[in-house]
């Protein structure tokens, strides 16, 4: 996708010349607009979110240090590129208080215009790639703090972790497990008859769909136990409504799988418990 300029200049012989005679694609620039002043310029500049705007210094109605502060505000990440009649240093020293990226004394060659647009586009690829990198980064490591939260809940219901273990391991995963009362679903999920032998994909559309039902519910933890197993830990402060909640959940879940995917599942209730050590027992 190629970068967006846009142009800010009064005079229009100046203006058309540059907008003309630079060759923008050979440098990955797309020229999205023109404007004869600040003002004017302001709001195609916010409608088009430019990565470069190339402004003259001295304008009427809002000059180009105006403009490239209310830019500097509004679209941060946008590169600013001065040219100036003015080889005064009162004016690039207002420049480097802004943050403009380059400032060229007027005339302004063609030639030196793209020299400087293809260092701003190098820049602007090299902050692209260190985005892209940094997501990914971001993504691995929420890869790994679900790998390692199911891996803790999974222990903690199948008592491989003490309670101090799995509370310690819990605090440093963000997560809450404190709670007066405890009690276990296991959902077991088998395949229509009209289903393909073992097909993967409909468990894991299974997983999917009890996930999204449970949302954001930080009262209720998502486990996978096996390839057909999957575990609920549901905490709560009174047996009564724990109990209620988990029957809402055991007719919710079965009615939802039973209509969007082609799988059935079979509920076990376990017994309601007071302490993480004792989820176990109401897990076996």
């Amino acid at each position: 996708m190629p970068y967006k300029v846009f142009l800010v200049e009064d005079e229009i012989v100046a203006r058309e010349g540059i907008r003309d005679n630079v060759d923008w694609a050979s440098m990955g620039f797309e020229f999205c607009g023109d404007a004869p002043d600040g003002e004017m310029a302001l709001p195609e500049i916010e409608a088009n979110k430019p990565h470069v705007v190339i402004t003259d210094i001295k304008m009427p109605f809002m000059d180009g240090l105006q403009l490239s502060k209310i830019i500097r505000t509004r679209l941060p990440e946008t590169k600013i590129i001065i040219l100036s009649g003015h080889d005064e240093f009162h004016y690039a020293q207002e420049a480097v208080k802004l943050g403009v990226t380059e400032y060229l004394l007027k005339p302004v060659g063609v030639n030196d215009l793209h020299e400087v647009l293809q260092k701003i586009a190098d820049q602007l690829e090299q902050e692209r790639q260190e985005k892209e990198n940094l997501q990914k980064l971001k993504a691995q490591i929420e890869d790994n703090q679900a790998a390692l939260r199911d891996q803790l809940l999974l222990k903690t219901v199948t008592g491989s972790l003490s309670s101090a273990e799995a509370i310690d391991q819990s605090y440093q995963l963000g997560i809450d497990l404190l709670a007066p009362l405890y009690l276990i679903l296991v959902l077991k999920i088998e395949l229509n008859e009209t289903a393909e032998p073992f097909d993967y994909g409909a468990y894991q559309q299974v997983r999917h769909l009890i996930a999204e039902l449970l949302g954001d519910n930080s009262d209720v933890f998502l486990i996978r136990k096996d390839l057909e197993e999957l575990v609920l830990l549901i905490k709560g402060h009174r047996a009564d409504t724990l109990a209620q909640e988990a029957d809402f959940l055991t007719a919710l879940v079965k009615q939802e799988v039973a209509q969007k995917t082609n799988c059935r599942i079979t509920v076990g209730n376990g017994k309601i418990k007071k302490r993480l050590g004792d989820i176990p027992a109401s897990f076996t």
